[in-house]
């Protein structure tokens, strides 16, 4: 028998007992948030309350479980979710207004899985405002290689759990005084850090055959340091807006990559260590006015200097072969300093007619030293000393034209125009003699013209249609060039684009709206070379093509008011081929690739919704004959369901469970990646 101890009261004074509770935590917490508004100027004057009613306050409790069978790194990647319990805060949100016209937004989230997210906002109108948030999640990576048949042991699995914690930490001041520029302060801090794989595979070698099939991985500690200073302000009819930006830049990677002989059981991984950081300065000066009603203008100017510096050495652990490289740098610096002028106009209307013109132009420079140490195989090790420098000047030209002067029907035409040019030279020692020198010029010459209509003939039907052509032709000169071969041997690089698109809007009834969409893309890539002995007889080859067809079909249906169907239907037909130099390791490309996507959602009643979704997107397209090369493309089935009922149980709480299913299966993995997966999760939105 469990006993009891109550305490007896009348419903009055456990009201006023509640009030008190719930104005004394009110008043603990504006007062923390009175200081920090204090701080910066934001405080409320005398004669005014402190707050204006009670805050609004939102809080949404989850958990979930997954359950997988098969390839747990895959649906990871695939789904950005990590698989067991999670738990944790959904989403909570608190506004309030702390004066007349001062106010606090706050919002949050937390996942046991890393997923966080933090803002808060504190705004005083016509006096300034401070802003802070800080953010996390978690990229995951499969860790599975690559696939061949042939071998006894097909495809290799690295132990772990791969994945990189991504973030952001940031803040900001603003002062926004009445006609005053408007000046804001920020810092921020974005980084990445854990384990990453790699589609760099190593070798696996069997019998007398090599494939690269074995998975890498690298571990990843990167982060951008930035200092933001912002003054806008308008004089008379002119915006004027200038943002300054230092950033701090640094990462430090090792990667591992391994191989493995089955012929003998052994393995060995060479590491490479990279590090790399710089200094960099952004400063952007913008301005734009409106002449009058039908001539508006826009300057802009974009300076950026960098300085950085690097580190290299990757370690090949015995036995050493020929191959066999081990670097160790010394030095490794890069400067940069670029400009960058845009200035842009739009004139109109003029009798149905808006056009719209711009230039800009970019120098930049860049120059590059390197001072390592190398030695390869089982050789006595070398002083290498690499230099580069590149100097780039570029021009683009924009042109368009508006037409609407026919009814319910706008008609456009787009020209771009891009000229570079581009000088890169390249130098090489080895103990103080000449090893390699190169210098090439390159010129580069992009055409993209575009024209389109947007019609509605008639109420209930909507037309847009649009052509594109493009063409990019890119002319290297090589002025020295000590070591022939690749790449240097290439002269001229062209891509010439087609592209089409097409689409119809219905909109059957008030119930019922259909869009199908058609693309269709085909492009041109031709290359030309030198004559080159025992490599190339020279002139030019069509060295590849790209050719598209795109159809999406999406509906929106709602038979009665509870409810509501949508559905998106894409099929993409797609065909790549190349110069394949006579080798039957090279195959043509071609496949589908199939995405359905559809929910449905129905009232059961006033206080109850059910929502149903489904996914599915396959794709069927390996080519490649393994006895010669490895197989290409994607050969993978992926499903998805899942079912939602929300719950409304008063005007302060939402009950939300959802029930998941997911299956994949990658025949071009052999089945390595493959997986079923089942998801419950529930949670619940508190307001108060």
């Amino acid at each position: 028998m469990n006993a009891q101890l109550t305490i007896p009261c009348s419903r009055a004074s456990a009201k006023r007992g509640k009030r008190v509770f719930r104005q004394s935590a009110l008043r603990r917490s504006a007062a923390t948030i009175a200081l920090l508004a204090g701080v910066f100027g934001l405080t409320a004057s005398a004669d005014e309350p402190k707050t204006n009613g009670w805050p609004d306050v939102s809080i949404t409790p989850s958990v979930q479980y997954i359950s997988v069978k098969g390839d747990q790194d895959q649906f990871r990647a695939n789904q950005w979710v990590h698989d067991g319990w999670t738990y944790g805060v959904d989403s909570a949100t608190l506004q309030q207004s702390l004066s007349k016209d001062t106010t606090l937004d706050f919002t949050g989230r937390a996942i046991s899985d890393g997923d966080y997210k933090l803002t808060l906002d504190v705004t005083k109108k016509d006096v300034g405002f401070v802003r802070a948030g800080f953010s996390q999640y978690r990229k995951y990576s499969d860790t599975t290689g690559g696939y061949f048949q042939p071998f006894s042991v097909p495809s290799f699995t690295l132990p772990g759990d791969f994945a990189l914690n991504v973030g952001k930490i940031y803040a900001d001041i603003g002062l926004t005084l009445p006609n005053l520029p408007v000046f804001i302060l920020g810092y921020e801090r974005d980084y990445r850090t854990g384990q990453q794989s790699l589609l760099e595979w190593g070798s696996v070698t069997e019998g007398t055959t090599t494939r690269k099939i074995y998975p890498s991985y690298q571990n990843v500690d990167e982060h951008v340091d930035i200092i933001k200073f912002g003054v806008t302000h308008d004089i008379k009819s002119v915006h004027v807006d200038n943002q300054f930006r230092y950033e701090y830049y640094k990462t430090d990677t090792t990667k591992k990559d391994g191989s493995v002989d089955l012929n003998t059981a052994t393995s060995k991984t060479t590491t490479i260590k990279e590090e790399y950081n710089h200094d960099a300065f952004y400063n952007t000066f913008r301005m734009d006015s409106h002449l009058n009603n039908k001539v508006y203008w826009s300057l802009g100017y974009l300076f950026t200097t960098l300085d950085g510096n690097a580190g290299v050495a990757v370690s090949t652990p015995p036995p050493l072969v020929a191959t066999s490289k081990n670097w160790a740098t010394q030095v490794v610096n890069n400067n940069l300093s670029s400009h960058l002028l845009s200035f842009n106009m739009l004139f109109g209307p003029f009798s149905g007619f808006n056009i719209y013109a711009g230039v800009q132009a970019e120098f930049t420079d860049t120059d590059g030293y390197t001072d390592a140490l190398l030695t390869q195989g089982i050789a006595a090790t070398t002083t290498n000393k690499i230099h580069s420098s590149n100097n780039k000047q570029s021009f683009e030209e924009t042109l368009g034209v508006r037409y609407n002067k026919i009814a319910f029907t706008t008609l456009y035409a787009e020209a771009r125009w891009t000229e570079q040019s581009i000088d890169l030279n390249e130098r090489e020692t080895e103990n103080a003699a000449p090893d390699f020198q190169r210098q090439t010029d390159t010129g580069v010459v992009r055409q993209d013209y575009r024209v389109g209509f947007n019609t509605a003939p008639v109420r209930r039907l909507t037309l847009s249609g649009q052509y594109r052509y493009a063409f990019y032709h890119n002319d290297y000169n090589n002025n020295v060039d000590t070591e022939l071969g690749y790449p240097a041997f290439i002269n001229l690089q062209d891509f010439e684009t087609d592209e089409v698109m097409g689409k119809v809007t219905w909109r059957a009834c008030s119930k019922l709206t259909a869009a199908f969409t058609y693309r269709y893309v085909d492009t041109d890539i031709t290359t030309g070379t030198d004559a080159v002995p025992a490599i190339t007889p020279g002139g030019q080859v069509t060295s590849g093509r790209y050719n598209a067809n795109i159809y999406s079909v999406s509906a929106t249906l709602t038979p009665i008011s509870r409810l509501y169907l949508t559905g998106l239907l894409s099929l993409q037909d797609t065909c790549t081929t190349s110069y394949n130099n006579n080798s039957p390791a090279v195959a043509a490309y071609r496949g589908n690739v199939y995405t359905v996507i559809s929910t449905l959602g129905y009232a059961l009643d006033k206080k109850t919704d059910a929502t149903l979704e489904y996914s599915y997107s396959s794709a069927s397209d390996i080519t490649g004959k393994d006895a010669n090369g490895l197989p290409l493309g994607a050969d993978y089935r992926a499903t998805g369901i899942i079912a939602g009922l929300a719950r409304k149980i008063n005007d302060h709480t939402l009950v939300r469970v959802r029930y998941g299913w997911y299956q994949y299966d990658d025949a071009a993995s052999g089945g390595a990646n493959n997986y079923t997966a089942q998801l419950v999760s529930a949670n619940c939105t508190l307001r108060f």
